[in-house]
């Protein structure tokens, strides 16, 4: 089970919510194990899933999908027993067919019209009504439901009172449990292999369009997916590069003597992200590229000497960036935005280490500045860009918060790779 169901049930009791339900594809798949691929692939078509978890354990969790994801949910089953449909339900069988285990299951699904709806908006009414939690506090995570679905959602439940929830999973989710460890670690593990194999190729002559190529056929071999490598050589890595693999037209720049590669890149595995950050000089360093990198390892050094529960990301961020200012790099802190994130289901977890902001969420304290937790991963990123002219630098460690500090998740290491 990926869901951390103690805090949740904690946070829940807290804020005194009844039950909660997950719309948004990352936080469906966290609260039931669900890996239903079509609300990623058709976001914009207000494709619909929900997972619906109570408080109270005389009320079953359930599941609320549409007839699309049935044939997932009996083939790959969730934790999550009770599962209402909604749209259209009609199927034949051929005669002279045997059915396997999975279809048998896919029509049990479908035959049970007890818990069933024309609709995701009428489904979710049903499931409540019969939870007995019509007059509930309800936490509805909003990023993922069509206009249609919360009306109906609403009109069918005039006594509930609802509160937005999207940001209550992701304050729920910062914390790790053992399997999403587990998984963060392995894909952790995939993409340093990915990313090392390309540092390998990273040689005068080569061009940044082959690298990218065989970045991608590093993650495949892996057998993970490609999620980003943002990367540019020369001078241009000065310059922030977010990018989803070839750019079109693709770049022609071969890297050349005294050239700097810099390179941030990812990718997924059973759901969970990775990130990986760092840099190489072709040749001898000059003095600059020297002085440059030292500095953002002593904010590196500063960051992990900080990182431990308690501590909130926006301390951790101005110590960090004011290390590698004292260490040589004048105006660091006017430049500097973030020192890193939090890492997990999505690639931009919280907490986000960076200077305080407001937030208006009422599962927040009135800002998005987080204290550190134990079993929280975090993706600390210390990259030095914008010297325009010169050449970006990078180093990036994924680290476990433990009880009294912090430790890499897995093993790896950065330093100004030489080539």
């Amino acid at each position: 089970m990926l869901a951390n169901r103690e805090r949740i049930l904690q946070k829940m009791e807290e804020f005194k919510l009844d039950v909660i339900i997950a719309s948004h594809p990352e936080n469906v798949s966290y609260l039931s194990d669900l890996q239903s691929h079509s609300p990623y692939m058709y976001r914009f078509f207000n494709h619909e899933s929900f997972a619906l978890f109570p408080r109270t354990a005389d009320a079953a969790p359930a599941l609320i999908i549409s007839v699309a994801d049935v044939a997932l949910a009996a083939r790959y089953p969730s934790w999550i027993e009770e599962i209402y449909t909604f749209g259209n339900p009609f199927y034949i069988i051929y005669p002279e067919g045997k059915l396997s285990e999975e279809e048998t299951q896919f029509k049990r699904i479908l035959d049970d019209r007890g818990k069933y709806a024309p609709s995701a908006g009428e489904a979710m009414v049903k499931a409540l009504k019969q939870k007995r939690l019509e007059k509930g506090r309800i936490g509805l995570d909003e990023k993922n439901v069509s206009p249609m679905t919360r009306e109906q959602i609403i009109n069918g439940l005039p006594n509930a009172t609802f509160i937005d929830a999207f940001e209550l999973f992701r304050i729920i989710r910062m914390v790790k449990t053992p399997e999403e460890l587990e998984r963060l670690k392995t894909v952790g593990l995939l993409n340093e292999r990915s990313v090392m194999a390309v540092m390998k190729q990273v040689a005068e002559g080569i061009s940044e369009e082959e690298l990218t190529q065989f970045f991608l056929e590093s993650v495949a071999k892996e057998g993970a997916v490609f999620e980003f490598w943002n990367t540019a050589s020369g001078t241009q890595s000065s310059l922030i590069m977010m990018s989803n693999g070839h750019t079109h037209p693709p770049p022609k720049y071969r890297l050349k003597k005294g050239d700097l590669f810099r390179y941030d890149g990812g990718c997924i595995y059973n759901l969970y992200h990775s990130d990986a950050g760092g840099c190489a000089v072709i040749g001898t360093p000059t003095q600059r590229q020297k002085i440059c990198y030292r500095a953002i390892e002593a904010g590196m050094e500063k960051a992990m000497e900080l990182l431990r529960p308690g501590i909130l990301p926006s301390k951790l961020f101005q110590e960090t960036i004011t290390a590698v200012e004292q260490s040589g790099l004048r105006d660091y802190t006017k430049m500097a935005n973030f020192v890193g994130h939090g890492i997990g289901i999505e690639a931009r977890d919280y907490p986000i280490l960076t200077r305080p902001q407001k937030a208006f969420s009422p599962f927040l304290p009135g800002s998005y500045d987080l204290p550190f937790e134990e079993n929280m991963v975090i993706s600390i990123e210390v990259p030095y860009v914008r010297e325009l002219g010169l050449g970006g630098f990078q180093i990036e460690y994924t680290l476990l918060v433990t009880k009294g500090g912090c430790e890499k998740l897995y093993p790896h290491e950065r330093e100004l790779v030489i080539r």
